[in-house]
């Protein structure tokens, strides 16, 4: 089977591909790297570095018979969904719709959508069930819910066996501390910096939390079933706060100090998903307790503070701040932070205070990153230099940011020179932004730029990606 993985880079998706190529399956992956890491995945695959959203991605599946598609991409932070709705509906609702019109016209057998528990909104009916009335209560679950009605409509219209599995909180290696479950991840980075705990009220509120292994096994199973429409996937279980402090403690004797501070308007007191429609379905069950897979998940994050630590050490170049995985890892993948503006306040190490302007050393980081992706995966950047008095006006460079998509950049040159960094994108498509900027009275112009290379049938000189085999 061929299976193509939306976000296939991301922290469940790569352990979706790992699943899949374990059983011998043949993996594509369509990821925008905004929040994956290429590093995620180390074996033999098919790479697509594009938006979900993009017409583009209809070249996947031109060149590949996709058998399944399991939709993973997503906007996952449910404050950018707050303070940038626009943005969380674009990748979330076009980029579903986008994925759901070319499995049907390309005739796929499966699709299995990542929806969320965000789509119940706040309750006090405990084990939520699907037949629960949803009540969502964020632009995140409004779209979500919306998804899961896309898919529902594909079946019905299209005939596409769609389905959609509502996620618990998920945890456990790679995860970042943006979005769903990211209450132990930020523990762990924090435990592992020796940096104070936050609890919110008493620490008793719970969750559902996921073991993401366990979340990959019930996606691989249900791919290869005939199964349709909405299932929990949860453990079926309740733990609070304070057990996650208990069983960090155990884990890491020396605990930094906990603060407690005041419970946050909205936060939701207890949440937990009935699981028992999915256990009888496709015959599936939860392998990892909760104090299982926070075993695994800290001792992946140990092993992953020693080796930027060791990497630190060995380290010979040191006027270069910021190495590749470095930039991959804490630029690229913090895209979507650009959309919250009062963070730029709290990144004065990236951006110049107040303004979404990378800082001249940064900025050339970013660019050295771009001219790496394009040799390893042959994609396509533009550089444009604004021309206009701008620097000082930061009311004109945060409207300038919002016209940009989330993985593009401003930022200085090392001479000091507004510049901005198109990722992903043609010639042609940076005449079309040089366009929006000038109605914002921004005058820039291209000083440097890729296309498509010239003679290959295979490629579209339209910001496409080739395909690439990892190794």
């Amino acid at each position: 089977m061929k299976v193509l993985i939306t976000g296939g880079y991301g922290f469940i998706g790569s352990f979706v591909a790992e699943r899949f190529l374990r059983e011998g399956h043949q993996v594509v992956i369509i990821d925008n790297i905004s929040t994956g890491n290429v590093n995620n995945i180390k074996f033999p695959h098919t790479s697509y570095i594009l938006d979900v959203e993009s017409p583009n991605c209809e070249a996947v599946f031109e060149q590949h018979e996709i058998d399944a598609v399991i939709h993973l991409a997503a906007q996952v932070d449910i404050v950018t969904s707050v303070e940038n709705p626009y943005a969380d509906t674009k990748s979330n609702i076009l980029g579903l719709t986008n994925m759901l019109q070319l499995s049907a016209k390309y005739h796929v057998r499966k699709f299995i959508f990542a929806s969320s528990a965000a789509v119940y909104g706040t309750t006090q009916e405990m084990p939520l069930s699907e037949s629960y009335l949803c009540k969502p209560v964020s632009p995140y679950g409004i779209n979500k819910l919306l998804g899961e009605y896309y898919c529902e409509k594909w079946k019905e219209l299209y005939d596409l066996s769609t389905l959609c599995f509502r996620f618990a909180n998920v945890y456990g290696p790679r995860q970042g501390t943006i979005g769903e479950g990211g209450v132990v991840s930020i523990f762990m980075e924090r435990v592992r910096d020796g940096k104070e705990l936050v609890i919110y009220g008493t620490g008793e509120q719970t969750r559902d939390f996921i073991y993401v292994e366990d979340v990959a096994e019930a996606i691989f199973l249900a791919a290869g079933t005939e199964h349709s429409g909405v299932m929990n996937l949860s453990t079926c279980t309740e733990n609070s706060i304070n057990t996650l402090i208990e069983i960090l403690s155990e884990l890491h004797p020396s605990l930094p100090s906990i603060i407690r501070v005041n419970s946050r308007p909205g936060d939701i007191y207890r949440s937990v998903l009935n699981n028992e429609l999915l256990r009888s379905t496709i015959n599936w069950t939860p392998k990892y307790s909760f104090k299982e897979g926070l075993i695994q998940t800290y001792e992946w994050f140990m092993r992953e503070s020693q080796s930027l630590t060791k990497k630190k050490k060995t380290s010979t170049n040191s006027s270069t701040l910021y190495n590749d995985e470095q930039i991959q890892n804490e630029l690229l993948g913090s895209a979507l932070s650009r959309n919250i503006r009062s963070l730029y306040l709290s990144q004065n190490e990236l951006y110049l205070e107040g303004t979404p302007v990378l800082k001249p050393e940064i900025f050339t980081a970013v660019i050295h990153s771009r001219i790496q992706a394009k040799m390893k995966f042959d994609t396509n950047y533009v550089l444009l230099a604004i021309t206009s008095e701008v620097r000082d006006n930061e009311q004109l460079l945060h409207a300038v940011d919002r016209t940009l998509r989330e993985n593009d950049y401003i930022g200085l040159s090392e001479t000091g020179t507004p510049q901005i960094l198109l990722s992903n994108v043609s010639l042609n498509d940076a005449g079309i932004v040089i366009e929006r900027l000038a109605r914002q009275g921004v005058v820039a112009e291209v000083i440097s730029g890729t296309n498509p290379t010239k003679g290959d049938s295979k490629q579209r000189n339209d910001g496409a990606n080739n395909t690439v085999q990892m190794g």
